[in-house]
């Protein structure tokens, strides 16, 4: 039976990426190649009995062949409140149809992270534009949701004009770089928190070690793989 004690489990899938920005907090690339295999994935899933929301990272973890799999399983334990997915959106399109199915198939909240920043702009200029687009269509199912993570330097006010422009400063995240990974020299910035509305959570790295609370050591192990 469940424990009432509700946890996030955030696990990085894979530190393969599609859009190598010069500041990744976890160091990812379109030349690293970790893909988490499911008795990995599993493994973690099942180390506990709490009630939990699962939010997959990477990397990119929409480049994963085992993504829809390993959300099958959370769901099919029963004890899966959300799932939240973490992507730069570069793939979005080609998997909205089956995230919104897969989720009123299995009757669970899936929540959409797509990741806006100056670099991911310069990669394609209509990225706000198209998270509009993908906030309309999830207005028409209740269980489904954009959020927009939109991570600025200093002087990035640009960014949020356009967000507001496009009207979704609503459901927007909008911080500053932070100084770990990529950015861990950079001055002006901050150390990484996360900002909790859950009893308690824990983050994994894509070989599926387990750092507690401890977003930096996270990090500098996801360098080395």
């Amino acid at each position: 039976m469940a424990t009432e004690v509700r946890i996030r489990q955030y696990i990085n899938i894979t530190n393969s990426c599609n859009a190598d920005c010069e500041f990744c907090c976890m160091w990812s690339s379109s030349e690293k190649s970790r893909f988490m295999n499911f008795e990995e994935f599993k493994r973690i899933i099942d180390a506990k009995d709490n009630l939990f929301e699962l939010q997959i990272e990477g990397g990119e973890p929409l480049l994963h062949k085992d993504m829809y799999h390993f959300m099958q399983y959370a769901t099919n334990t029963g004890r899966c409140l959300k799932i939240i997915i973490l992507t730069n959106g570069f793939l979005l399109e080609e998997h909205f149809k089956h995230l919104i199915e897969f989720g009123e198939r299995n009757n669970i909240s899936i929540v959409i992270k797509v990741s806006v920043n100056y670099w991911l702009y310069d990669m394609d200029n209509n990225i706000v534009q198209k998270c509009r687009k993908f906030y309309d269509l999830s207005k028409e199912n209740p269980n489904f949701s954009i959020i927009l993570n939109v991570r600025l330097r200093h002087g990035d006010d640009w960014i949020v004009k356009l967000i507001e422009e496009a009207e979704l400063k609503e459901i927007s995240n909008i911080f500053y770089l932070q100084s770990y990974g990529r950015y861990e020299n950079e001055e002006g910035y901050s150390k990484p928190i996360i900002v909790q509305n859950i009893d308690d959570w824990f983050v994994y790295a894509c070989d599926g070690k387990c750092f507690g609370k401890d977003l930096i050591a996270r990090s500098n192990h996801e360098r080395g793989l």
